[in-house]
């Protein structure tokens, strides 16, 4: 959405955000010398979740007594173009004059925003409607991320006022865009030797976006922090051939703002420590245990139970929880980790082990093993490495044509450390019976997308083992439902069928957010209005909407009463939020709040086989598990009433976390 708050009604696809600087006065900062307004014509590589995927092609030259950018950025998504363009013009110091975003179809072009400065207003205008906003002397325009070319106009005009701390959005807004120089990183050698200085933006959607400029202050690089949607990558197209080591550079600049911002909060209470009074809800099924004690010694439960027959040892920190549910730590099951703000996120809200179904591998195996190293404080991490067929409508970084080149995929997803292989849906059958194969051979598993060449059957026929999003047609009630379910369970299938996101993605546009998810005054300005604003915006009505989540409800219900593993998973949705409304429409479907709670406990750590040492509360297993306010038994909508969060026996308040993550708590 527009950041104005006079103009909030009007939606946009990507946030724009007018922008003052709040260094020098207006007089100081015209004093200050210009960055050279040379020219410059370029084209970048779009990098999208690592793979090829268009290009942009952009000039900036003088014009006017200023200068003008023009930025045109054309990519293909699963076989659907998105094209965009973009002018601005600015004063010599880049101070904006006009920015103007237009989405370009086969034979037409609309205007989806434009910002005229005039004086001390400005005029802004979506889909045909404006609005006059008063803004100081100096303003800046920003689209969240792309094109990438705006991002040089923005750092040059940082550059050409001061380097200030902040660039405060009109009218007032708490949150503003903030720029760094964060450090200068080293490419190639002899004669491709490329020195790049760093750069990071934050605040212009939610994560940060990093940027990387050669000697000459030409853009080389931009990697943007994701949005709560998928990730991108521009690499200048003469440094394409040092690709590897430029996905590696920004991979170590992710990893070092995510170290700083883990690096916030600390452990409320570590090594040996008692538990004493809250109910305790072990997730094994059993009864919840009233007045119970937990005793974590070493990273490991050493004892749970009632508290009249576990007594707290002598040397244990006894921690008072009485009146609290203690429960094992909540999994997302079906995640995308495509920026580091995930991690902090979902540890705030109690998530403690994730699976992600598709990233860039290089982020992933970083963010592991700095979380295993200690470094940095984050759920445990668990991966299913994509693979998709070629062409424009696959999907990812890896191709596989061939029943030979999908084997080596695995093997390769294998050396790196991943549990499973995402099946997805350009691949071909013979392809995608090879890579089963091959998984299984190295004691790997297969999920994800049935592939479009084959149908839901045949895909488990051919060695899936799971299956993302419920992919289920007909009704499991009937005759004919009850034999796809037996096929389900003679093939032990695993579902996580990303209902919340199934509900978000078909809501009606009519249908507030607030009545699925009561948490918008919790999140960050631009998660909120660039990310969340535009989900379930379906045309249909509210009851049509209502019907077609029932009807994936009572399948869901129907498969799990039969005995059908179900697992949470969100696909994203509202970050970390997502999870609790997953189990609460597991409930919604006919669950017991046990099962529900189940799903995203014991059922999810079984399905990845690590129930030996995650899932439940028990000794010997690790100390990751949460306190609660309220128990969720009694309603599961209790799951969001974290309190402390524990991991490996250190336990950290989720109000600080949530803090530290940039959220409202």
């Amino acid at each position: 959405m527009l950041t104005f708050a006079s103009i909030r009604r009007f939606p946009l696809v990507a946030t724009l955000a007018l922008a003052t600087t709040t260094a020098a006065p207006h007089s100081a900062r015209r004093a200050l010398a210009p960055v050279p307004a040379a020219a410059i014509a370029d084209s970048l590589r779009i990098l999208y979740i690592g793979r090829p995927a268009g290009w942009e092609h952009y000039e900036l030259s003088p014009s006017d007594g200023g200068m003008k950018l023009t930025s045109d950025y054309d990519w293909v998504d699963r076989g659907k173009r998105n094209h965009t363009q973009l002018t601005i013009t600015t004063g010599k110091d880049y101070a904006l004059k006009t920015f103007e975003t237009a989405r370009i179809g086969d034979t037409s072009r609309t205007v989806t925003a434009s910002v005229e400065l005039d004086g001390t207003h400005a005029k802004v205008t979506r889909n045909g409607k404006a609005a006059d906003v008063p803004v100081p002397d100096v303003a800046y325009a920003v689209s969240s991320y792309y094109p990438t070319a705006q991002h040089l106009a923005l750092i040059r005009y940082w550059q050409s006022h001061g380097s200030p701390k902040t660039i405060a959005v009109v009218p007032g807004d708490p949150n503003p865009l903030t720029i760094k120089k964060r450090g200068v990183d080293t490419v190639g050698s002899g004669a491709t030797r490329t020195v790049l200085t760093r750069y990071t933006i934050d605040g212009a959607m939610w994560g940060i976006n990093y940027l990387w400029l050669d000697g000459e202050g030409r853009l080389a690089m931009f990697a943007t922090g994701g949005g709560a949607g998928l990730s991108f990558k521009t690499v200048r197209a003469a440094l394409m051939p040092l690709r590897d080591e430029l996905m590696q550079v920004a991979t170590r600049a992710q990893m070092a703002e995510l170290v700083d911002i883990t690096s916030r909060t600390k452990p409320l209470a570590e090594s040996k420590l008692a538990l004493v009074g809250a109910t305790l809800v072990d997730a094994t099924g059993a009864p919840a245990v009233p007045n119970a004690t937990v005793v974590v010694d070493n990273g490991r439960i050493v004892a749970a139970g009632p508290s009249a027959s576990t007594p707290v040892p002598p040397g244990a920190r006894r921690i008072d929880v009485a009146g609290k549910t203690i429960i094992p730590g909540l999994w997302d099951s079906h995640a995308h980790l495509h920026q580091i703000e995930w991690i902090p996120t979902y540890f705030a809200a109690g998530v403690t082990s994730v699976r992600d179904m598709g990233s860039e591998w290089p982020l992933l195996v970083a963010m592991r093993k700095a979380i295993r190293s200690g470094q940095v404080t984050g759920p445990n991490l668990f991966f299913a490495g994509l693979i998709d067929g070629p062409g424009l409508t696959g999907f990812g970084e890896f191709s596989a044509a061939t029943p030979e080149e999908g084997r080596a995929l695995v093997r390769r997803y294998h050396q790196l450390g991943f549990e499973m292989i995402k099946i997805y849906m350009a691949l071909a059958p013979e392809v995608m019976a090879a890579i089963c194969d091959e998984a299984h051979k190295l004691d790997m598993r297969c999920t994800g997308h049935v592939p479009n060449s084959m149908d839901l059957h045949e895909a488990i026929d051919a060695g899936m083992d799971q299956l993302a999003h419920f992919p289920v047609r007909g009704d499991l009630t009937t005759d004919e439902g009850k034999k796809q379910i037996a096929h389900f369970l003679a093939k032990k299938t695993i579902f996580d069928p990303t209902a919340s996101w199934g509900e978000i993605g078909g809501k009606s546009a009519a249908e507030p957010m607030e009545n699925i998810q009561p948490v918008l005054q919790h999140l960050p300005r631009p998660l909120l209005e660039e990310h969340v604003a535009s989900l379930g915006q379906s045309p249909s009505d509210t009851a049509t909407s209502h019907a077609r989540l029932a009807r994936m409800l009572a399948n869901i219900k129907a498969a799990h009463e039969a005995g059908v593993p179900i697992i949470a998973g969100t696909d994203e949705g509202i970050p970390a939020y997502s999870v609790y409304r997953e189990l609460e429409l597991y409930v919604k479907a006919g669950f017991t709040p046990m099962d529900a709670l189940r799903a995203a406990t014991a059922v999810a750590a079984q399905a990845m086989r690590v129930d030996k040492d995650l899932g439940t509360i028990a000794t010997g297993k690790r100390a990751d598990l949460l306190v609660l306010d309220a128990n969720p038994l009694e309603n599961i909508s209790n799951v969001r009433t974290v309190r402390f969060v524990m991991k490996d026996g250190r336990m950290f308040e989720s109000a600080a976390l949530w803090t530290a993550a940039g959220f409202t708590p």
